[in-house]
Parts: C-alpha cells; sequence; structure tokens
C-alpha cells in the first residue's frame, strides 16, 4: 500500500515539472499583450466562418406601391411679365407622390442602406430623378418599408416631354400640353403606368459599397 502511494506521490511530481515550462510559455506570450493594453491573442478565424462573412447576398428591392401625397387638381396658367402681357411661360399645380420600396435582406446579419435614388417616367417619359441619402440598417433576415416622395412640376414635365420625347409625342398623335393634363386627371385612378428605375447603394459587415439596380411598375403589369 505504502509503495502504491509512493509511485502516485512520484508520478504527480513528473506531470507537474512537464507542465510547468507550458504555463511559463503561455504567460510570457500574454504579457507583452497585456502591458499594451490589448487581449492575448486567439485562435485564428477558420475558413468555414471567413467564406460565411464573405457571401454576402444581395438585397431585393420591390416598388409596392405609389400614393398621392398632395394633389391640388389640373391647371396650367400663362405667366404676365411687369406691364401684364402674356408670356411664353407657364404655371400649373405640382403633383406629389410617394414611392413605397419594400426592401428584404436575405443575409444573417444587418446591412446599412446608404443612398436611394430613382427617376420616375409616366407612360415612358421621364420626369423627374430624386436622391435619398439617409442611412438606414434593415436588420437580417427582414423587409423593411421605405416611402420616398416625389414632386412632378408641370413646367419641367412639359419641357422634358417635349425636348426629350418630341417624336414619340408626335407618333402618339397629341401634344406635351395634352399629355399632362391626361396624367394630372388620371392620376387618382391611376389609369397609365408609373415607372422607376434607379439603383441603391448597400454596405455589408466589411464596409464594401453593393450597388444594387431596380426598376418596378405601378399599377403592377397584369
Amino acid at each position: 500500500m505504502r509503495k502504491a502511494l509512493l509511485l502516485l506521490v512520484l508520478l504527480v511530481g513528473v506531470i507537474g515539472l512537464v507542465a510547468l515550462p507550458c504555463l511559463a510559455a503561455e504567460e510570457k506570450a500574454a504579457a507583452p499583450a497585456a502591458a499594451a493594453g490589448k487581449p492575448a491573442p486567439k485562435a485564428a478565424m477558420g475558413k468555414g466562418t471567413a467564406v460565411k462573412m464573405a457571401a454576402v447576398k444581395a438585397p431585393v428591392i420591390k416598388l409596392e406601391r405609389v400614393d398621392i401625397a398632395a394633389y391640388w387638381g389640373y391647371y396650367s396658367d400663362g405667366i404676365l411679365d411687369n406691364e401684364g402681357k402674356l408670356t411664353a411661360k407657364r404655371r400649373g399645380a405640382p403633383l406629389v407622390l410617394s414611392f413605397v420600396y419594400s426592401i428584404q435582406n436575405p443575409n444573417n446579419f444587418k446591412i446599412m442602406l446608404d443612398d436611394f435614388k430613382f427617376t420616375v417616367a409616366f407612360e415612358g417619359f421621364e420626369l423627374n430623378t430624386v436622391m435619398f441619402f439617409e442611412d438606414n440598417y434593415i436588420p437580417g433576415k427582414t423587409t423593411d418599408q421605405f416611402r420616398y416622395f416625389a414632386t412632378i412640376d408641370p413646367a419641367s414635365a412639359n419641357m422634358s416631354v417635349g425636348v426629350t420625347g418630341g417624336f414619340r409625342v408626335k407618333e402618339m398623335n397629341t401634344t406635351p400640353a395634352e399629355l399632362l393634363k391626361k396624367w394630372w386627371e388620371g392620376i387618382a385612378d391611376f389609369n397609365f403606368p408609373i415607372t422607376v428605375a434607379g439603383t441603391a447603394n448597400f454596405q455589408g459587415p466589411d464596409g464594401k459599397a453593393m450597388y444594387i439596380p431596380f426598376e418596378g411598375t405601378f399599377p403592377p403589369k397584369p
């Protein structure tokens, strides 16, 4: 019995002598990091984790609907000069629309919407381009909705239709003024297609920019 106890004590001592240099080496490696106020070095990230972080999935952007934010009816008046004479310029009621988008984040981590811009077109005639630069964070595996406002000015819209879409207007056997009147009076029923085309800039955990193009039509095509 005494012989077995003696062997056990000797075995514990040998184990202690072997482990002591290893513990001293670990304390020596951790000492400089602790002195600099930094945590001790950790094991390197596995390849599987790095691949998972790098595989950022593109967000999905969808135009849900278009709402009328403000409406004053339709009118187009001539502008008089200081002498009361009619000029070539005209003025009319602006049309304020709000565009509701849903943005789905298919990743397990949150992403940031950095900027968002799109062009609004009535029946294919581009009338305005709007840009927004507010930062918004979308949690992982969620879908968020954003509302953006665009004001369509009659004077600039008339110029855009007449200059950039002059040939199409002639093919349609109409005039820019008649088109504007039709749009302003028909917007309540949305009896013509409103299309959007734009780009959204997102940032993932790595800080790299992701430019996602999108487009949509309202009312949706049947």
